[in-house]
């Protein structure tokens, strides 16, 4: 595979360019962009810290896909930190490409696997208007679908939050609402993205829940004053399991490569 092959895939269908902040740092981060440039060992991350950055070097890694990047804002000065990864990757000749905020809102996105992986119905897109007025679907607007044992209930948030629990292993979640509620509308915004607007727009979309990565008492107070129940999932596993999800793609797309995963664990400890 050429490097202008998996861009072009990337940039067109994975992480759409189209659907980039305004000044947010995309695309090819490190590296030269020689289109020609064969491409056996892609690597897939969250973040780019040192430990991802071994590893790479290591395994001889071509491209790296990161949904972090190096650096997430203009450089000010360079600490230690930074000029430890520069030199490794100084070490080996490699590509990196940051997926950014278009991961979201694409079909192979955050916010479409939180959707499937919950088992809802992908009903319409949630989108907002980004810098250049285009229309950027963020989000999914999802309705049950019942398990067996769900159709003689109601699906309430708490049906949901046990689907959560156990499709997503996760062992604690964040919430606000009445457990016993009906619900049959839900929106779904992957990633690091919240904003007032959005929850109005949610209950102008007549949205019962709306789950997202980015949950503070500034929303969940919000939210309970128009009556939308709130869901914060952990915003690192669901990159991960998108990531996953990503790899299987790709080695089906491009079978003559290695797509390989560095699973990291989520920074944010619980203590119990």
């Amino acid at each position: 595979m050429l490097l202008n092959e998996i861009l072009l895939e990337i940039e067109n269908h994975i992480s759409p360019k189209i659907f980039k902040k305004k000044r947010e740092l995309y695309g090819i981060q490190y590296g030269e962009k020689k289109k020609n440039k064969i491409i056996k060992k892609i690597l897939l991350t969250v973040d780019l810290n040192l430990d991802v950055i071994h590893y790479a070097i290591k395994h001889k890694i071509d491209l790296i896909l990161s949904y972090h990047g190096i650096i997430n804002s203009p450089i000010n000065n360079f600490d230690k930190t930074l000029i430890n990864k520069l030199n490794l990757l100084s070490r080996y000749p490699i590509n990196i490409f940051i997926l950014g905020s278009p991961f979201i809102s694409s079909e192979e996105g955050i916010s479409e696997t939180i959707s499937k992986i919950l088992c809802l119905r992908i009903e319409n897109v949630f989108s907002i208007k980004n810098y250049n007025n285009e229309i950027i679907p963020i989000g999914r607007l999802c309705s049950p679908i019942y398990y067996p044992n769900d159709k003689k209930q109601s699906f309430t948030l708490e049906i949901l939050l046990q689907r959560i629990k156990t499709n997503l292993n996760m062992n604690e979640i964040y919430y606000s609402g009445n457990l016993n509620k009906e619900l049959k509308k839900i929106c779904i915004v992957g990633g690091y993205l919240n904003n007032i607007l959005y929850l109005k727009k949610a209950e102008k979309k007549k949205c019962d829940c709306y789950i997202s990565c980015n949950t503070n008492h500034k929303y969940i107070t919000y939210g309970k004053e128009i009556g939308l129940d709130m869901i914060n999932l952990s915003y690192h596993n669901i990159i991960l399991l998108t990531l996953i999800k990503l790899q299987n793609y790709l080695s089906l797309e491009f079978p003559y490569s290695e797509f390989l995963l560095f699973e990291s664990d989520d920074l944010l400890r619980i203590y119990l």
